[in-house]
């Protein structure tokens, strides 16, 4: 075999092939003995007829058949004899398959791109240490003192005040006319605007969606609202039934009510006045433990001290691992400013796909498709798709440089790290770890994992050298304790114990053995992982989130909060 390459533009690259002429005989042969089992010549039973014969009546069939089986063979041993690393597959020109002549034909082909990249050991990037105060230690105690709350039956006579809870049956009655007209019969209530309804409450989306397609009939527009409502917090606003939470405060058990609700305006039309009537069923104060000790028992602690030293080191973990993030974070920018590569779109494009697939799995896990999504959020496709090729392309060049410089550093993975993957995978999926080993290796991603893990490594090591640089160096990592544990607002429901309404910080105070900290480069490296084993047609689960934080008709007591005693 002859080889000869040429570079062209855009990271491809061009073979020009020539092969023995015996290549093309052997084909032909192989191409005969599967056509003759196939075609029908007179004289002859199937199988039997002649190669000239096969040849005269079916030559086209005969030599594409060969070529098929030829060419991509041919080529691939062009490419380990050029060694280059494609990344998609070749475009054939110039093919020439003549029996008892050479085989000659040219390829062109995507190829991993060449990465230019300029001394990267004298960045410098300090390290920013964090800390953690008492005040901040003080925060999460209160979050743990939230999260312990229950909601407590108060005696019938009890009168309903702001903070307290209800659950309520609600229904519409008649219009009340529009904001500057005169309204019907005055309960007593002010009337008030719209708050942010929380995204997860499917009750309130419809109640919106049906006071803005009411069509009028008669002269006044049609509205029915009829719904039991539980463990509403009392004076607060709900958008969906504007006004509920103010008309609650002095109310008692078993107890009936009218007032207004106004919806605000929507495309253009006036806001929209409704009458509604509330009975009360149940009433509810919140219990909310103020004694620190007490905490301490209900986490099976000895004293307050402990879960304040406790709280005090786990925020100190999370806290340098974000700080490292955002270091390395850094590091990243820098390194991208002394790196030029020429990224081939199909390179980008397949990293956009892979993107927009996870996406679109996350949305189904939370129940929504991908045309919801965007109505919803208002946001056109092509402003998703950019966003997700933008995000692609930094994916794809991040990877190229780290793998340079790994490959050049000599990086190396151990086999432990890889197990260690392997293993949350499995967990993860409740499978047994050997066998989503075997399905990985089949499918060939144990490379990819062993891959990634290479480059999370040599970023490491840059970033710690970037640290040096800088005068600041890395600390130890530590490992935070799995009770009580700290973790980021964005997975507050994350603890066994929610309360009502999520807490307004950065970070959360939780307890149990769900709370863990994972970075997220080894979250990338098991939802790729996991990609392969999902292609099998294994589920993966993915962790969707969200936070009870408002009254839903569905909701059960346990749905709100949890008695210390549960």
């Amino acid at each position: 075999m002859k080889v000869t390459t040429e570079k062209l533009e855009g990271s491809r690259i061009s073979l020009e092939v020539e092969c023995s002429y015996e290549v093309v005989n052997e084909g032909l042969s192989n191409a005969y003995k599967k056509l003759v089992r196939k075609v029908t010549i007179p004289g002859f039973r199937r199988g039997k007829a002649p190669k000239n014969l096969v040849e005269r009546y079916y030559g086209a069939e005969l030599y594409d058949e060969a070529i098929q089986e030829v060419l991509p063979r041919e080529y691939i041993k062009a490419v380990e004899d050029a060694k280059i690393n494609p990344v998609d597959d070749p475009e054939f020109s110039d093919i020439h398959f003549v029996k008892g002549e050479p085989l000659r034909f040219k390829a062109t082909v995507y190829v991993l791109p060449e990465v230019t990249m300029e001394d990267c050991s004298s960045i410098s990037v300090p390290f920013e240490s964090p800390s953690v105060s008492e005040e901040d230690v003080d925060k999460q105690i209160d979050m743990f003192r939230e999260r312990m709350a229950e909601l407590r039956p108060m005696d019938e006579g009890k009168i309903l005040e702001a903070g307290h809870y209800a659950t309520c049956h609600v229904k519409s009655l008649h219009t009340a006319g529009h904001l500057g007209e005169e309204s019907h019969e005055d309960a007593g209530q002010e009337t008030h605007g719209d708050s942010a309804i929380h995204s997860h409450d499917q009750l309130g989306e419809e109640v919106k969606n049906d006071v803005g397609d009411t069509r009028k009939q008669g002269g006044k527009p049609e509205f029915h609202f009829d719904e039991d409502m539980n463990y509403v917090e009392v004076g607060r606003e709900y958008s969906f039934v504007p006004g509920l939470g103010q008309a609650l405060i002095g109310m008692k058990k078993g107890e009936a009510k009218e007032f207004e609700g106004t919806y605000p305006a929507k495309d253009g039309d006036e806001p929209k006045r409704f009458r509604f009537q509330v009975e009360v069923k149940e009433v509810y104060s919140k219990y909310v433990p103020e004694d620190i000790d007490e905490i301490a028992r209900n986490l099976g602690k000895a004293s307050g001290e402990e879960i304040r030293a406790e709280v005090k080191k786990n925020l100190m973990a999370l806290r340098l691992q974000m700080a490292r993030e955002q270091h390395a974070d850094k590091v990243e920018e820098q390194l991208f400013e002394r790196a030029s590569v020429e990224i081939p779109e199909v390179m980008i494009a397949r990293r956009t796909q892979t993107l927009l697939e996870r996406f679109q799995d996350r949305l189904g896990e939370a129940g929504m498709k991908l045309e919801n999504y965007l109505e919803s959020t208002r946001k056109p496709w092509e402003d998703l798709k950019a966003e997700l090729e933008q995000e692609a392309e930094k994916d794809v060049k991040r990877d190229l440089i780290l793998d340079a410089i790994g490959e050049e550093e000599n990086t190396q993975v151990s086999e432990e790290s890889i197990d260690k993957v392997v293993e949350s995978l499995a967990a993860e999926m409740g499978q047994d770890p050997k066998a989503v080993r075997t399905t990985l290796e089949i499918r060939g991603a144990l490379d990819d994992i062993k891959n990634q893990l290479k480059r999370i490594e040599t970023l490491n090591a840059i970033a710690a050298k970037a640290a040096i640089n800088a005068g600041t160096p890395l600390p130890a990592p530590e490992e935070p304790d799995s009770e009580p544990n700290a973790e980021p607002d964005s997975e507050p429901d994350t603890c066994p114990d929610s309360k009502p309404e999520a807490p307004e910080s950065t970070e959360t105070a939780c307890t149990g053995e769900s709370c863990e900290i994972h970075e997220d480069s080894e979250k990338d490296v098991e939802t790729e992982a996991a990609d392969e084993v999902e292609s099998e047609e294994t589920e993966v689960p993915e962790r969707v989130k969200e936070v009870n934080e408002g009254a839903s008709k569905d909701a059960e007591p346990g749905d709100m909060v949890k008695s210390d005693e549960d």
